[in-house]
């Protein structure tokens, strides 16, 4: 797994008065909101007794250790002892670079000092965008597969019959076009005149049929940008997915997905209903990647075939293996 990138470690909404557990990379962390507002990550154990961090509560801008009561800053320095006045120097608790930006919180898990900026998603911080929405699901596969998943949208016209679909007919004459780059690896898929899905007809009443695209671009280690535009003669809609893959373990990862879009944007109740539309989209890739884990398992000795509709997975994974060479 390659650490010296910016991973989601929680959404902003995630994070309230209690801190939070989770592994990331192999990694125990506590993520934690101090009372001003920051917020700190660190080794989810007291260096004194390898108590659980995590199982204690704030104190201004502390943690306290739920054990004996030691307190921790988010820079992982040792703030107070109850039990004694002096404070060893080696009493310390390892903490990780963070950042809260976009209703995410990202986190370095490298040892070096990050070394990179964050992924631009400027419709995230763009007032005529409504950026409220970020979700998270814990997947129990490894993140190779919900890349993959994203990679190759085919899927949608058969995983996603009852939601967003397009008619599987339409892939016989597959529009798809692939681009890789250096650093990155862009899918086009246009289909000119479909019936929108059942859950795109909330975005707008549509009169008749409609351009559907789809452009998603794939970014190292576990990003996945994708918009979705409808457009007819009234115009052009468009809702973006970032999907963002944070492994926990070999076998587990943490799956964001932060929803953007720039058509009624002060429309409260299409905001929940997007909310749950895609939470059943969503759920219906992770119970299939969850199921594909298994049946890999089941037939370790078989490998994958790849078909015309994977090159982007393909050249997605030779761009992996060079930074995993480099690493």
């Amino acid at each position: 797994m390659l650490k010296n990138y910016w991973y989601v470690a929680a959404t902003s909404r995630e994070l309230a008065a209690q801190p939070l557990a989770r592994t990331i990379l192999g990694e125990a962390i506590v993520l934690f909101r101090t009372e001003t507002g920051r917020v700190a990550a660190l080794a989810d154990v007291c260096p004194h007794r390898r108590s659980p961090l995590s199982m204690g509560h704030v104190i201004g801008e502390t943690i306290a250790c739920p054990y004996h009561g030691i307190q921790f800053s988010g820079a992982g320095t040792c703030e107070h002892i109850p039990a004694q006045s002096r404070i060893p120097s080696t009493l310390k608790a390892r903490a990780f670079p963070v950042i809260e930006r976009y209703g995410l919180i990202w986190i370095w898990p490298g040892a070096s000092e990050p070394e990179a900026d964050l992924p631009a998603l400027p419709w995230r911080e763009d007032k005529t965008w409504n950026a409220d929405l970020a979700q998270y699901l814990h997947v129990r596969a490894p993140g190779e597969l919900v890349t993959n998943n994203l990679l190759d949208l085919s899927h949608v016209a058969f995983v996603h019959a009852r939601t967003i679909a397009f008619a599987q007919n339409r892939l016989a004459e597959d529009p798809l076009v692939v681009e890789a780059f250096a650093d990155r690896v862009r899918c086009t898929r246009i289909f000119k005149d479909v019936e929108p899905p059942p859950a795109h007809r909330i975005w707008r009443d549509f009169k008749g049929l409609v351009d559907r695209s789809s452009i998603s671009e794939w970014q190292p280690p576990g990003n996945v940008l994708i918009l979705v535009r409808n457009e007819d003669a009234d115009g052009a809609l468009d809702l973006r997915f970032d999907h963002f893959i944070t492994p926990e373990s070999a076998t587990s990862h943490h799956y964001f997905v932060a929803i953007s879009r720039n058509f009624l944007i002060d429309d409260a109740e299409l905001t929940q209903k997007l909310d749950a539309e895609n939470t059943k989209v969503h759920d219906e890739d992770r119970d299939m990647v969850e199921a594909q884990h298994k049946t890999i398992l089941a037939f370790p000795d078989m490998r994958d075939m790849n078909l015309r509709q994977d090159q982007a997975i393909a050249r997605a994974q030779a761009i992996m293996a060079e930074r995993h060479k480099a690493d």
